[in-house]
């Protein structure tokens, strides 16, 4: 896979992995949450944790923001917390100002296509796609 490409998947699933829990407590959501109950998940749509993660439910997802980070992600089948898909990834650079080489559309689109083609990212069937375990 392309380095670029795994260090980007690698830094958004970062970004989810240590905001989601802490947005789950304070809704009072118990983990895992398949995307099918999270969107009946009972709070405000719009809000700010009491640890400053400032939050907006959006159907299969949310976006997040620490005041540092802000991603955007939609959770899995089975609560899933680690998909992503292009248009994910990139507007996690654009919104990050990450340095990167993939920052342009063309750029990012052709890394993932190859690492899709090569099998290196799986398709859920449904938006997102994983990372192929061994990676």
């Amino acid at each position: 896979m392309n380095p670029d490409l795994l260090k980007l998947i690698k830094q958004y699933q970062s970004a989810v992995a240590e905001m989601f829990p802490r947005l789950a407590t304070h809704l009072n959501v118990s983990l895992p949450v398949s995307n099918i109950e999270w969107t009946g998940v009972v709070g405000e749509q719009r809000g700010e944790t009491s640890d400053a993660v400032k939050y907006f439910m959006h159907g299969y997802g949310v976006v997040m923001d620490n005041g540092q980070t802000k991603v955007d992600f939609d959770l899995g089948e089975r609560g899933e917390i680690d998909g992503f898909d292009r248009w994910r990834l990139q507007r996690f650079v654009e919104d990050n100002s990450i340095s990167t080489p993939l920052n342009s559309e063309h750029a990012l689109k052709q890394a993932f296509e190859e690492a899709v083609n090569a099998g290196e990212l799986n398709y859920s069937g449904y938006i997102l796609y994983y990372l192929q375990p061994n990676l």
